[in-house]
C-alpha cells in the first residue's frame, strides 16, 4: 500500500473546499467522471473476488492485490471492457487516466482495510468485505493526484485535467493567495457532489502560521456534549457557557414528511418527481450547513479562548446501534440531529493551530454520574436531574458532567490524560477509530492534521 504523505516541517495538509458552477458540457463530462469511476472500482473488486474464487477452488495463488499491479492489469484489459454496447467503441480516452486510477485505487483500499480489521491490526467496528457500488447509491467522487492543478489568477476558476478551466461559485483569493506566495502547494483535488452542489476539496501542504498565544493560556475547561444543549463547558467549579442545540432536523421534520410523501405519489423517473427529489437534497443540504456553522463557530472560539480543553471520549458511532428499545427510532434521529462526535473531531485540528490543548478523557469515565462533590458514582439512567445518594447533592446531568470533565486534566489517580496540542505530533487517523480505541485516542500534531476549512 502507498504510505502516507507526510508534509515537511512547518507545515500541515489542509483541504480547502469551492463549490463549482460547470457549464452544461462540463456538467455532463463531471458526471461521465462520476460513472468512470464506479466502473473502474467495480472493475478491480471483480477481478480481487474472482483471484479469491480461484484460489478457494483450485489453492492457485496470484500475488496480493495492490495499486500498482491492478492499475497495470487495468492498463491491459481497458481497450477490451470499456466499449459502448451500442455503438461499440472504445470510450475510456474520453475519461481522464487519473479518474481509473482513483477507482482502483479506492477498491484496493477497500480490500486492504477489510483484511487489517478481520486480523485486528485496526481499531473500530468490523468492517465487511467492499462491495460493488450503484448509480444512485454511492456518493459520486473522483480525485486528480497529477496533471493541471491550478487556481488561476483571476481566482473565480479552477482548472483541472481534461475538464479544463471550471468557474467556482465562491472567491478562490485565500487560497490563491497563499499558492502564489509560496505558502502552499496543491497535492489533490477531489471532486464530489454535495446535495445539488459540484464541489472540489483542494488538499495543499500549506505553511499555516501558529497563533500568538490564547486569550486565556491558563484555563482549563471541560466540554460535554449532548442532545438537549448541544454543549456545555465549564470549568472545575462551575458553568461558564453553554451552546444551544439548533434542532436543525427537527425544525424541518414536518416538512421533511410532507415531501417525502409528495415523492411517493409521483412517478419515479417523472419530471414532478424529480423536482421533489431535488427539494428533498436542498433541504438535507440546508439542515447539514446549519449543523455545521454552528459547530464551526463554538469549536474556533473554544480554541481561541481556552488553554486546555478537556472532551470525552465518547463513542458516538454506537450511540446509533440502540435498538429493540421504547423509542430506539426517535433516540438515534435525536443522536443524529446533534452531531455528537463533530465538536471533538473539528477541536482536534483547530486546537495546534490556535495554540492551544485538547485532552480527551478515557471513553469509559463516568463523567454524567460521577458526584462532583463527593467523588460516588451511582446508576442515573437517563434523567435529567439527579440526587447523590452520599452527600444528597442536586446535580443537573450536563452541568455535572463538564465539571468532572474539567478535572479531568489532573486526575492521576483515574488514568493519565490524552493531549493533543503543539508539542504532540503523529500520523492523522478517522474518527472511527478514535471512538473504540480503549486506551484512548492517539495525539495528533499540527504538522499533521487533515482537516476540511472551506
Amino acid at each position: 500500500m502507498p504510505r502516507r504523505y507526510c508534509p515537511p516541517e512547518g507545515q500541515i495538509v489542509q483541504a480547502f473546499t469551492f463549490a463549482l458552477d460547470p457549464t452544461v458540457e462540463q456538467a455532463a463530462h463531471i458526471a461521465r467522471f462520476f460513472g468512470a469511476r464506479r466502473f473502474a472500482f467495480n472493475w478491480t473488486l471483480e477481478r480481487i473476488k474472482c483471484d479469491l474464487e480461484r484460489y478457494r477452488e483450485t489453492g492457485e495463488s496470484r500475488p496480493a492485490p495492490s495499486f500498482y499491479a491492478l492499475r497495470k492489469r487495468w492498463n491491459g484489459e481497458k481497450n477490451a471492457v470499456c466499449v459502448n454496447d451500442t455503438t461499440g467503441e472504445v470510450w475510456w480516452p474520453e475519461v481522464s487516466k487519473e479518474v481509473f486510477a482513483d477507482g482502483v485505487k479506492g477498491a484496493t483500499d477497500a480490500y486492504w482495510r477489510w483484511q487489517q480489521s478481520r486480523s485486528g491490526q485496526i481499531a473500530g467496528r468490523p468492517v465487511g468485505f467492499p462491495r460493488f457500488k450503484k448509480r444512485g447509491k454511492d456518493r459520486d467522487r473522483f480525485s486528480f493526484t497529477t496533471g493541471v492543478m491550478r487556481l488561476e489568477p483571476d481566482r473565480r476558476h479552477l482548472s483541472l485535467p481534461v475538464l479544463g478551466t471550471l468557474r467556482t461559485l465562491e472567491n478562490t483569493r485565500r487560497l490563491e493567495r497563499l499558492i502564489s506566495l509560496g505558502r502552499a502547494k496543491v497535492l489533490s483535488v477531489t471532486v464530489s457532489r454535495q446535495g445539488e452542489h459540484i464541489i472540489a476539496a483542494v488538499r495543499v501542504s500549506v505553511a499555516r502560521p501558529q497563533q500568538s498565544g490564547v486569550a486565556q493560556p491558563g484555563s482549563v475547561v471541560g466540554v460535554d456534549v449532548g442532545v438537549r444543549r448541544l454543549a456545555t463547558v465549564a470549568t472545575a467549579s462551575e458553568v461558564i457557557d453553554e451552546l444551544a442545540n439548533p434542532h436543525a432536523l427537527e425544525r424541518r421534520l414536518s416538512e421533511l414528511r410532507r415531501l417525502q410523501r409528495q415523492r411517493c405519489r409521483r412517478t419515479p423517473g417523472s419530471r414532478q418527481y424529480r423536482e421533489t427529489a431535488t427539494k428533498i437534497t436542498r433541504l438535507h443540504a440546508e439542515v447539514a450547513h446549519l449543523r455545521r456553522h454552528t459547530i464551526h463557530v463554538f469549536t474556533t472560539h473554544l480554541a481561541k479562548t481556552h488553554g486546555v480543553v478537556v472532551v470525552e471520549g465518547l463513542d458516538a458511532a454506537s450511540l446509533l446501534q440502540q435498538t429493540g428499545l421504547p423509542g430506539a427510532k426517535s433516540r438515534r434521529r435525536d443522536l443524529s440531529d446533534a452531531a455528537m462526535g463533530e465538536i471533538r473531531r473539528q477541536l482536534r485540528y483547530k486546537c495546534p493551530w490556535y495554540g492551544s490543548t485538547l485532552v480527551e478523557a478515557d471513553r469509559f469515565f463516568p463523567s454524567s454520574k460521577t458526584c462532583h462533590d463527593c467523588g460516588h458514582v451511582q446508576d442515573i439512567g437517563w434523567s435529567e436531574h439527579w440526587t447523590c445518594e452520599e452527600c444528597s447533592s442536586s446535580h443537573q446531568r450536563d452541568d455535572n458532567a463538564a465539571i468532572n470533565l474539567a478535572r479531568w486534566a489532573s486526575l492521576g489517580s483515574v488514568g493519565a490524560p490524552v493531549k493533543r496540542g503543539a508539542e504532540h505530533q503523529t500520523e492523522p487517523h478517522s474518527a472511527a477509530g478514535d471512538d473504540t480505541r480503549k486506551g484512548g485516542p492517539a495525539p495528533v500534531g499540527p504538522n499533521n492534521s487533515v482537516r476540511s476549512a472551506a
